[in-house]
């Protein structure tokens, strides 16, 4: 697993980092991968720098069918880049299906559930680019390699 360090602020002038096990897909590396990752309130940062927002809602109505836990990331600019549901399975642990709306497919693995692991794995595979845009490319393989919604 990759290790990635992330970065919680919980006063403005106070913060702590821990290092979370991660996926070990091997994607390629670029100059402008994220180093660090914070998570504040509704808002993701790279590098200390934000670049994404993030909405939960519950009880949602998604074709005719309600999803208790709704989320949503997005760019600077409201583009939904992301969204879930995630949801109690019948044997009674969490899951969630991704809508990777860049590709237009719906991804699930049983080991990212919610917004703070689907980042963390998104970033230390490569997917996340410190200025705030994504690896298109990478985004696609680590569907390709990760997806266990086929």
């Amino acid at each position: 697993m990759n290790k990635i360090s992330i970065i919680l602020f919980i006063i403005p002038f106070f913060s702590f980092s821990q290092n979370v096990k991660t996926l070990e897909l091997d994607l390629p590396k670029n100059d402008s991968d994220a180093k660090q990752v914070g998570f504040i309130g509704e808002a993701i940062y790279l590098d200390k720098q934000k670049c994404f927002e993030y909405v939960m809602k519950h009880d949602v109505v998604i074709d005719n069918e309600t999803a208790p836990n709704y989320f949503e990331i997005s760019s600077l600019d409201k583009t939904v880049l992301f969204s879930g549901i995630i949801k109690k399975s019948e044997d009674g642990n969490f899951e969630n299906i991704i809508n990777f709306r860049p590709l237009e497919k719906f991804y699930k693995n049983s080991k990212i559930i919610g917004r703070n692991n689907l980042i963390l794995n998104l970033s230390s595979n490569h997917v996340l680019n410190n200025n705030c845009s994504l690896n298109l490319e990478n985004l696609r393989l680590f569907y390709e390699k990760s997806n266990e919604n086929n």
